[in-house]
């Protein structure tokens, strides 16, 4: 892949997270159900890491975990870690396991949501601001849910694109 071509994808990347928390920022915590809501973000730091690798994945998910610290005014590199984990687990895991069929994206997103509530968890207790119990559990397996009931859309959405937008040219030169 070129230069040129790794530019367009990081920009791509970069959009689509800018405009991922822009849409958690603006509704998803307002459809939110028993202290969880809906997490763009992760789901495309799972994408972006499921097609990408860990590497990809851990940098998307540090890039849109910041965003969202910026854009929350908690503390600051808290959200930013537990995404690159996420991320980072998820390509490490993509290259192990076969994430084949329709309940593959919504157990991932599952999974990927607990995982970064945990790591938020432990850096919440590590700084002495650990939360209740049982509000945290709740909000947890509601986010947990909410994340599995769109990941199967995102990820179809994002596999339409890359449709849409055809296969790469060999060689990274642009087609007349």
């Amino acid at each position: 892949m070129t230069w040129w071509r790794r530019g367009g994808v990081a920009a791509a990347y970069g959009l689509l997270l800018l405009l991922a928390v822009a849409v958690e920022g603006a509704w998803a915590w307002r459809l939110g159900w028993g202290g969880g809501a809906a997490d763009p973000v992760l789901l495309l730091v799972l994408a972006a890491s499921l097609r990408r690798g860990p590497e990809v994945g851990a940098l998307a998910g540090f890039a849109g975990g910041l965003l969202q610290d910026l854009a929350g005014g908690g503390p600051l590199g808290m959200v930013a870690l537990s995404k690159s984990v996420v991320g980072l687990a998820a390509g490490t895991l993509a290259r192990t396991l076969a994430l084949e069929g329709a309940w593959a994206p919504a157990a991932l997103a599952a999974a990927a949501s607990v995982g970064a509530k945990l790591v938020e968890l432990g850096l919440a207790w590590l700084a002495g601001d650990a939360p209740l119990w049982l509000p945290w559990l709740a909000g947890t397996a509601a986010t947990a849910s909410y994340n599995a009931l769109l990941a199967p859309i995102v990820f179809a959405g994002l596999r339409r694109v890359r449709r849409w937008l055809g296969p790469a040219t060999p060689g990274g030169v642009p087609e007349a």
